[in-house]
């Protein structure tokens, strides 16, 4: 009896290890909505269980007080003073798997209408945030006449750019209007250094400009920026990765994270890597995610260089990648860049336009040289006409009209009946004589 249920409690452990193992590998983490924004892997809203091996991706899905919408929102903290500091939501706008994250910085910035004073602005993230600041970024001072400086802050302590500046710092002048969209007046600019998890900036005015408005310095990415006025809108760009470890301490324990159809890339926070899908697929690079899907080439011409089908191409779909041939009654090797495809009745089609084209070639050149021949013989009658009146003003001018009368080939053949037999008189030292009758009755021997 007792072996009886150390053999049922045996196999009651294996089915619950079973039914684990079977647990871990269906545990795909598929993508939560909030509202009309996707989120997936690592990132998570409500699902716990995504969010063990990264608690720090949790995001929070709140109502936008603006339009009621469900958004998605990263936490930060903000504040006049670092000491000071209260929490606050900041609506995520894109959220890019291969290490990046923007999310709405609007509302921070600093605004100072004092020459007397200079006001202060302080942003953080979480200390245990996977997120830092990106070098894209910028710390942009509106405004005439307007100053602003920015310093990186850690628990606490300012830490500055240059000892002796004590802080990075522009001067905004008055300018024409100018290409940046978010400086239309005047503005300058600070690249602010990568991977910075707090940032401590500040906005004054000149006390030596006549500037009766305000100096505003805000933090953002410029190619986030859309509207203009107060309508405009801005974000600040966040670089993240999954874990501490880079790509080639990642690949060698037993949790990497990339799928088969991803390459590791160490993170742009430094720390850390992402999965980044391969060549020819896209989606989701992490293997607890949905994964990398194939990209169809073939369903749109214009993402591949396959010949058009009406064309006599063919697109083949392959697994991260398309191959392109000719449909029968074509050769070639489909690709536009290539050899492309060439209908094999392309001799029939051409030997019939070659004949055509011969046979109107050599009728071109018949009509030339009737045209050539009559204009000869034109020619030569006109020479002839004119040296036969020549001749007979001649004659005419030397003996007389009527002592001597010189007669045409063609009255002479008809005098003669066209030199028939029976008008022949004779012959002798020069040839055949004939005789004839002119129409105007004159008897000839020709």
């Amino acid at each position: 009896m007792l072996l009886q249920t150390q053999l049922n409690c045996g196999v009651m452990a294996r089915f619950l290890i079973f039914l684990c193992l079977v647990r871990f590998a269906a545990a795909k983490c598929v993508p939560e909505n909030c509202g009309d924004f996707e989120v997936s892997y690592p990132f998570w809203i409500n699902n716990p269980d995504c969010g063990l091996s990264y608690p720090n991706f949790q995001i929070t899905c709140r109502k936008n007080k603006h339009t009621g919408i469900l958004a998605p929102f990263l936490k930060g903290f903000v504040g006049n003073d670092n000491k000071f500091l209260h929490r606050h939501y900041y609506r995520i706008t894109e959220i890019d798997y291969k290490g990046h994250l923007i999310m709405d910085s609007s509302s921070i910035k600093a605004v100072s209408c004092d020459p007397r004073s200079i006001a202060k602005q302080y942003f953080g993230l979480s200390t245990d945030s996977p997120f830092t600041l990106s070098n894209s970024n910028r710390l942009v001072v509106l405004g005439c006449g307007t100053f602003g400086t920015y310093s990186y802050v850690e628990t606490g302590w300012d830490w500055v750019l240059d000892e002796n500046l004590g802080d990075a710092r522009c001067v905004s002048v008055c300018k024409p209007r100018t290409d940046q969209p978010y400086c239309p007046n005047g503005c300058c600019e600070l690249i602010l250094p990568d991977n910075w998890p707090w940032i401590n900036f500040t906005a004054g005015v000149s006390p030596h400009h006549n500037n009766k408005k305000c100096a505003v310095s805000i933090i953002m990415d410029p190619s986030t920026f859309r509207g203009e006025g107060r309508k405009a809108s801005y974000g600040l760009r966040l670089n993240w990765g999954i874990g501490l470890q880079n790509c080639s301490a990642a690949k060698a324990t037993a949790d990497y994270s990339c799928s088969i159809h991803a390459e590791c890339n160490d993170s742009p926070s430094g720390y850390g890597h992402i999965c980044k899908c391969l060549p020819g697929y896209e989606g989701n690079g992490y293997f607890n995610g949905t994964d990398c899907t194939d990209i169809n080439e073939c369903r749109n011409k214009w993402t591949s260089w396959c010949v058009a089908a009406e064309e006599g191409g063919i697109c083949h779909n392959l697994a991260g990648s398309y191959n392109c041939s000719c449909t029968k009654g074509y050769v070639g090797d489909g690709f536009r860049n290539g050899t492309g495809c060439m209908s094999t009745n392309v001799n029939r089609l051409v030997f019939p336009v070659i004949i055509r084209s011969v046979s109107s070639f050599l009728v071109v050149c018949l009509a030339a040289s009737l045209l050539v021949w009559w204009l000869k013989k034109r020619h030569l009658k006109l020479v002839e006409a004119k040296y036969y009146q020549q001749l007979q003003q001649h004659i005419a001018s030397a003996v007389g009209r009527e002592s001597l009368r010189i007669f045409s080939a063609k009255e002479l053949a008809r005098a003669s009946n066209n030199y028939s037999k029976e008008m022949v008189l004779g012959s002798g030292g020069f040839g055949t004589v004939f005789k004839g009758n002119t129409s105007d009755g004159i008897f000839v021997a020709i």
